[in-house]
């Protein structure tokens, strides 16, 4: 086992806590959340997800995921401890990793800045721990807030993408690029509000 794998191991035992989010390593008791929250036509559409799923194909899912080394998958939870989203790192390794699998239940996504501390705390974690050079992230282009929050994370736009026949915008940060300040910015006015 290499360093990096047994970060990863280490990390899915551990939470990440932030001011207003915490993100815990998913269980096989958080799977009736997260299909619930894939299932919301919000969601599927701007996941690109052609159908619903069902808690028995996320059971699958999730034991292929248990046997990868190099992939963290959280629930966001807020801090009632309600688990309101997801958030992941997948295909980690030194070099480069993706950020993704990223979803706010549309009952609480409006209520306060939980997407981009959730981002932020996988982001620290993938440059300052892991150590990884370049993060990519894709979103659909349509999707004008996760674009626009995207860019103001300091994601360098490269190019389009396809993912099963729908565009999506392909980015990629360095920790040079990174602009971790203006959203510590933005949650610190919403926490003094």
């Amino acid at each position: 086992m290499n360093k990096l794998t047994e970060l990863v191991a280490e990390y899915r035992k551990k939470n990440l806590s932030g001011k207003i989010v915490d993100l815990s390593p998913v269980t096989e008791n958080d799977l009736i959340d997260i299909v619930r929250m894939r299932n919301d036509p919000k969601m599927m559409y701007y996941l690109n997800q052609p159908a619903k799923i069902t808690l028995e194909s996320q059971k699958a899912w999730y034991e292929k995921y248990k046997e990868r080394t190099d992939d963290l998958y959280w629930t966001i939870k807020n801090k009632d401890g309600l688990v309101i989203g997801t958030n992941r790192l997948y295909d980690i390794t030194t070099e480069k990793c993706e950020q993704g699998s990223l979803m706010i239940d549309t009952h609480y996504s409006r209520t306060a800045p939980f997407v981009p501390e959730a981002i932020m705390l996988s982001l620290d974690l993938a440059f300052d721990v892991f150590g990884v050079h370049t993060i990519v992230n894709e979103d659909r282009h349509d999707n004008k807030n996760m674009n626009s929050l995207t860019k103001r994370f300091g994601f360098q736009f490269l190019r389009k993408t396809d993912i099963r026949g729908i565009a999506f915008n392909y980015y990629e940060l360095s920790k040079e690029t990174y602009r971790r300040t203006e959203v510590e910015e933005v949650l610190k006015l919403w926490l003094e509000r």
